[in-house]
Order: C-alpha cells, then sequence, then structure tokens
C-alpha cells in the first residue's frame, strides 16, 4: 500500500480530492464506504487494526479504493482501476 494524500470536506467529511503522485484529483463520487476492525479479541500489547475503507470515483474516469487508518490518521492506495 502507498501513502497518498486526500482532501476532505463537507459533512460529514468525504474525500474531496487525491494526490496518488501525480496531482490533485477531484473525487466525483463516493460509491462505497466500510470499516474493517480485527484483532479486538487479542489481549495487550497487540492492538486491533481498525481501518475504514472509501471506494471512490474520480474525475480522470478511474475508480481507487482507499483505506484510512484510524489509529494514525495515514490514508493509504489500496488498489485502483482505470
Amino acid at each position: 500500500m502507498n501513502t497518498i494524500g486526500v482532501r476532505l470536506g463537507g459533512t460529514p467529511p468525504v474525500p474531496q480530492a487525491v494526490d496518488i503522485g501525480q496531482g490533485w484529483v477531484g473525487v466525483t463520487a463516493v460509491a462505497e464506504r466500510w470499516q474493517i476492525e480485527v484483532g479486538w479479541w487479542r489481549s495487550a500489547p497487540e492492538r486491533p487494526v481498525r481501518r475504514e475503507c472509501w471506494r471512490i470515483l474520480l474525475q480522470d474516469g478511474s475508480c481507487l479504493d482507499l483505506r484510512l487508518d484510524l489509529e494514525s490518521g495515514c490514508w493509504n492506495l489500496e488498489r485502483s482501476w482505470g
């Protein structure tokens, strides 16, 4: 996964633009959003993994799956189409 830049806007905040290393591209739609929590059953010192996942459509016609690590606040590119 690659770390990327994400600009948020609106209420509640949603991705408005992303930069995957080639400049900012606007988001035309959020196709899907879901959360993943794994490891909540483990005992310390391990922490559960908490992520928010987004499938977004961009102005250039491509589709991206993004992951937001809810602990660190870092955005990562999971996959892209188009």
